[in-house]
């Protein structure tokens, strides 16, 4: 399981490095409400080493700001 959420980070963090070729690709890759609110009940049932808080911390907030985008 945390094999899987760690590669679910290091594919958010690629994505965030590589810029989006056109609006179709970003609005297609983007999570529904329901995708958001599983992947961070999986994380809050997850153990993280110390060297993996920063990441988590990241990504977590740019999951619940999404959530919060989706919401509107």
């Amino acid at each position: 399981m945390i094999k899987q959420v760690m590669a679910i980070i290091n594919k958010t963090k690629n994505k965030n490095q590589a810029p989006q070729a056109d609006n179709q690709n970003t609005q297609e890759s983007k999570l529904t409400q329901s995708e958001i609110e599983f992947v961070l009940a999986t994380l809050r049932e997850c153990t993280f080493k110390g060297s993996q808080v920063v990441a988590l911390y990241t990504t977590v907030l740019k999951l619940q700001q999404q959530y919060k985008e989706n919401e509107k």
